[in-house]
Order: C-alpha cells, then structure tokens, then sequence
C-alpha cells in the first residue's frame, strides 16, 4: 500500500480526534495488512494537512526516552484552537 493511500486512511481516522503514533500504527494495523517497515511519522510528516500537535513523554507502550507524537487533522487543530486574548486594548 502506497503512502498516500495511508495517509488518506489515517485523515479520515484523525478526523474524530487527535491521536499518538502508536494508536494510529495498531489501528492501521488492524484495518489493513500493513508492513512493519512503514515509518508512519515520516508518512505524517510530508502531509501539510496533519500537524503534529504534541508529545506525549510518558506512556505504557514505550519509555520516556522515546517520546511519542500526537497528531491531528489541520481542520480539527483550527476547530479547537484557542482564541488568543486581547492585550494593549485591541478590540
């Protein structure tokens, strides 16, 4: 499977809520046959629509030596952003 087929997949899936490399590699995992051999953060990364949003340093999946990335839907980053506040009386 190509990477543009994946990252297609994985929009749809970021499309509901922001999600760590590790959820979207067994969700992928699960919905198609993928090889291990992709390296989905390098396939996120060349997609101009899916931000990387954070990372996470501690989990159960790996240590803290290797942080995890979130991801998310630029669409979704733009719905939920936070409305910066008013400073020096701008209206």
């Amino acid at each position: 499977m190509n990477a543009e087929t994946i990252r297609d997949l994985v929009k749809k899936h970021l499309s509901e809520k922001p999600r760590n490399t590790v959820e979207i590699k067994d969700w992928l995992s699960n919905s198609i046959l993928l090889e291990d051999n992709y390296d989905i953060a390098a396939i996120l990364e060349s997609d101009p629509t899916i931000i990387r949003i954070g990372r996470i340093m501690k989990s159960g999946v790996i240590g803290k030596e290797h942080p995890l990335s979130e991801w998310a839907t630029d669409e979704w980053v733009l719905h939920h952003e936070r409305k910066q506040p008013r400073s020096n009386g701008d209206k």
